[in-house]
């Protein structure tokens, strides 16, 4: 059975001090101090990670920056990598032109007369040129067939004219010549 006190509240005993209550006020007060704790550690340490957070982005668009400067100078040293290829192929393609025509006008002998000459990419050349007779092509084709740097040198065409010189009637031979020039001869060092 329960002990119930009717006394007015003035004549009341004051209650025994209960320390479990106590205990269990103190346990909720700390309850509520660690809470608050963790929570500011907590959000002090976002803040910390959102800063950090920032300044590597801005580090990383600083680094987008410099990546694109870098793959530009790549391209840039591409181009000027291919173009220092070209021409260093034309300077090789040059000095063995250079050697080509000094070995053709090498060839040369005094009574032909060429009017045109031309090379091509697959190493073929074609001129045209005129001379006295036709034992004189016979000899400047043997000439030229003679020389390390032609081969398979062919008659394309020949045609006889006349022109006046001096109240004279001379009679020239038109003819055109086709050959291969060689690339790799000796003496070029390729």
């Amino acid at each position: 059975m329960k002990n119930i006190n009717l006394l007015p509240v003035e004549y009341r005993e004051k209650e025994k001090f209960n320390i479990r209550r106590i205990i269990t006020i103190l346990f909720f007060v700390l309850l509520a101090f660690a809470s608050a704790y963790l929570y500011y550690s907590l959000e002090l340490e976002i803040e910390y990670k959102q800063d950090k957070l920032q300044t590597m982005k801005t580090e990383l668009k600083a680094l987008e920056k410099v990546i694109k400067e870098v793959k530009n100078l790549e391209k840039d040293k591409k181009i000027v990598e291919d173009r220092i290829n070209i021409i260093e192929g034309l300077i090789a393609n040059q000095s063995h032109l250079s050697r080509v025509l000094g070995d053709f006008s090498a060839s040369i002998l005094d009574e032909v007369w060429v009017d045109s000459i031309s090379f091509n990419n697959n190493q073929t050349f074609n001129f045209t040129a005129h001379t006295f007779n036709n034992y004189l092509i016979a000899k400047y084709m043997v000439t030229l067939k003679d020389e390390p740097a032609f081969e398979n040198i062919e008659l394309a065409s020949i045609q006889k004219s006349k022109i006046k010189e001096e109240d004279q009637d001379v009679e020239i031979v038109n003819f055109r010549l086709s050959g291969i020039f060689l690339k790799n001869i000796k003496g070029e060092g390729k």
